[in-house]
């Protein structure tokens, strides 16, 4: 299956699984029931696998832009001539 969705989709759907297995493992520590604490599990594993394709999805668009490459020429401020009267 494809799903299509913005970043910005991606980020509130990565915040409301965080929120979710928050709530889970509080209601874990209150009853004890293991459902909740399996549950909570399944929204850190979405939420690890929605920011696994994110953070490619990010990298590929900085790839693409050429962030985080060096300049072709470089300067060394010790070489550069001097004002001199």
């Amino acid at each position: 299956m494809k799903i299509e969705l913005t970043d910005d989709e991606v980020t509130t759907m990565m915040v409301a699984l965080d929120n979710y297995g928050d709530a889970k493992r509080l209601e874990w520590a209150e009853s004890r029931d293991d459902a909740d604490l399996t549950e909570a599990g399944s929204a850190e594993w979405c939420w690890q696998k929605l920011f696994g394709a994110q953070q490619k999805f990010r990298n590929s668009i900085a790839d693409a832009i050429g962030e985080g490459e060096q300049p072709l020429t470089t300067i060394d401020p010790f070489t550069l001539p001097t004002w001199t009267e």
